[in-house]
């Protein structure tokens, strides 16, 4: 397959249909892609909505964010997908995009020079040089991010809008005093309890299965028993990390390389220096006379009409006037030259300090050259070997034997489900999608899949060798494991029927003391528990919520896992002290403020979706990303989400 592609993709035919692809999308445009979804936009609210391709902008950042999250871990746009994360960043883009339509209908807006502020408050479009803001380095970074000056200025004016109304909402609000003064009760209020355990040891225990009984219990557990299908395949990989090794360094290739890279290798003579830009021969000249005389270029500019601009250690080529930058390299440190004529105009130049510019030896590269070489070669042996064995293969010769002949190592790899999963937790195969996707592509077993690329230079091919069919595994083959879920689910019938009627001795009247003894069970006190002390003292978190939800006197029982029930009784309950509850809700009254501002900020939001009639298009949004919706029919009738 890869082979064909690289022969089709230097064919006139291919470079035809590009032509006429690239034709279509100026005629046409874009939008007929997503014509079946009634429209581009994957979100409408009020008088604003968000485009397929702003989504998808928006999305790759998120992506970015996730990467860094997970130490690195890249999912793809269909993974993304399959998870529904997209529609978590759908949701959150469009409560931001109603709730800015909101604040536009009620007259919330930030002025120009508020947005202007804020931008130039944000370090990564200061100049590394100067520590300040620079407005190429500003329109550079959004470039590189995809971003036009409008949208940014756009983002930064709902964020000060956001921020003044909120601000507004909830200032001088503060949590009622009560509030701090209940939560502070309820954490210091401490219990006494007693508790024993009704496990395996209190009950008979049943007898072995029959094989009647296995049946029955595999008939009826035939849905959870259910298993994928299962491939397992052997694999081929070409790295070329695995080549670095075998390759010599041809000293005469690697000198060759230098003399080739020897115009990039070079570091250019770069200057620092100051142009004064101007219309007329006049003013310059005069310009020219004022910085002779002592006069700072600033001043000079003032005084006649001209225009500042500062070049710090810039090579020639970084100059747009070809003839300013002829004359200011001719031009020695210190120098200010006269009025030069320019292709747009005139200037006069101040020169500051000059770095010459120097050619590397062969001998201070010689090692980064080698190892280029290395790569290079090892590059073409990747390409070569793929090659060979991708025709290898389509000829219809042994998948094992070509490899062999190719000094390849075959891998077989655990049965995987499509998903990439094994019964194996040391093996993984889900972060490498081609390769499940290409073992999942092949017809049947002893078929093999042509070269493919798995990324970063490296090609692999796969041979199918069994498929083990959807569905539950026969009766026979886990009947020693249904035996032992068998006699688990017993069990576990047993010890709460016993723990069911210890509670039910406790209703009617008996004491907690004979119960326990009855069933040989140690009685265990719980003395002096708060709510805050328990998340400490490793007391499980279903036991810990019985006690305190419970009222004084109250007997109860609550699993701790499948074969072990505490059977309990709340003793006696002891309020807080005032004054360390009265010290306590001084100290959260804060925090419990915070957390009402941000319930309010947060019904403010899903209101403000409601007001403006929120409109969500998942299905766009999933045709931006590339990816096919999960359901064609959906496309033609896409209902909106709200």
């Amino acid at each position: 397959m890869i082979t064909l592609f690289r022969e089709f993709t230097k064919s006139w035919v291919f470079k035809g249909l590009m032509v006429l692809l690239v034709a279509s999308f100026a005629i046409f445009g874009l939008r007929d892609v997503f014509g079946k979804m009634g429209g581009d936009k994957v979100i409408e609210a009020g008088d604003r909505s968000v485009s397929a391709n702003e989504f998808k902008a928006k999305f790759e950042q998120y992506k970015q964010g996730y990467s860094e999250q997970n130490q690195g871990q890249t999912l793809s746009n269909d993974e993304f997908v399959e998870s529904g994360q997209h529609l978590q960043m759908l949701n959150e883009l469009a409560d931001q995009t109603a709730f800015a339509a909101w604040l536009d209908s009620i007259g919330v807006k930030p002025s120009a020079k508020m947005i202007v502020a804020e931008i130039a408050k944000i370090p990564a479009f200061f100049n590394s040089v100067t520590g300040r803001f620079d407005k190429d380095t500003y329109r550079m970074m959004l470039a590189r991010n995809q971003m036009t000056e409008k949208q940014l200025e756009d983002e930064i004016a709902d964020q000060i809008a956001s921020q003044q109304y909120f601000t507004a909402a909830v200032a001088g609000f503060k949590a009622p005093r009560i509030y701090a003064a209940s939560q502070a009760a309820m954490t210091l209020q401490n219990r006494d309890a007693s508790i024993f355990v009704v496990n395996e040891k209190n009950i008979t225990m049943p007898a072995a299965p029959t094989d009647a009984d296995i049946t029955a219990f595999y008939n009826s557990r035939l849905q959870q028993l259910q298993m994928p299908e299962l491939r397992q395949a052997s694999v081929v990989r070409f790295d070329p990390n695995d080549y670095l090794k075998s390759i010599t360094i041809d000293e005469a290739a690697v000198r060759k390389m230098y003399d080739d890279r020897l115009k990039t290798l070079v570091t250019p003579e770069t200057r620092s220096f100051v142009q004064v830009t101007t219309q007329s021969a006049g003013d310059a000249n005069a310009i020219s006379d004022a910085i002779k005389g002592g006069q700072t270029p600033e001043q000079a500019a003032k005084a006649h009409k001209g225009q500042v601009i500062t070049y710090d250690q810039k090579p020639q080529t970084a100059v747009p006037d070809a003839k300013i930058a002829a004359a200011a390299f001719g031009l020695k440190t210190g120098e200010v030259s006269g009025a030069i004529q320019g292709e747009l105009g005139y200037a006069v130049i101040r020169m500051g300090d000059i770095k010459t510019g120097a050619t590397p030896s062969y001998e201070s590269v010689h090692a980064k050259l080698a190892q280029d070489y290395v790569k290079e070669q090892a590059a073409n042996r990747v390409n070569k070997d793929s090659n060979t064995f991708s025709d290898a293969i389509r000829a219809g010769k042994d998948f094992n034997a070509t490899a062999k002949e190719l000094g390849l190592t075959v891998v077989k790899l655990e049965p995987m489900t499509a998903q990439g999963q094994t019964n194996n937790p040391q093996a993984n195969y889900s972060k490498f999608a081609p390769l499940v996707k290409a073992i999942y592509d092949l017809p049947s077993a002893g078929s093999a899949s042509d070269v493919e690329e798995l990324g970063e230079g490296q090609y692999f091919a796969v041979r199918l060798d069994a498929v083990k069919p959807a569905g539950a595994p026969p009766l026979e083959q886990i009947k020693g494991e249904l035996a032992q879920y068998w006699m688990a689910e017993k069990v576990a019938g047993l010890v709460q029927a016993k723990a069911d009627e210890a509670l039910a001795r406790l209703k009617k009247g008996e004491s907690f003391a004979a119960v326990a003894a009855s069933l040989n069970a140690p009685v265990k006190p719980l003395n002096g528990l708060n709510r805050a002390m328990v998340q400490q003292s490793g007391l499980p978190q279903a036991l810990a919520g019985r006690i305190f939800g419970g009222e004084a006197n109250e007997n109860f029982s609550v699993p701790l896992n499948q074969v072990n029930i505490a059977v309990g009784h709340i003793d006696a309950i002891h309020q807080a002290d005032a004054q360390q509850a009265n010290a306590m809700s001084t100290a959260i009254r804060g925090q419990m403020t915070q957390s009402i501002q941000r319930d309010i900020a947060l019904t403010t939001r899903n209101d403000a979706r409601t007001v403006v009639k929120t409109q969500l298009y998942p299905n766009t949004a999933v045709v931006a990303l590339g990816v096919t919706p999960p359901d064609p029919k959906t496309i033609k009738t896409e209902k909106k989400l709200k």
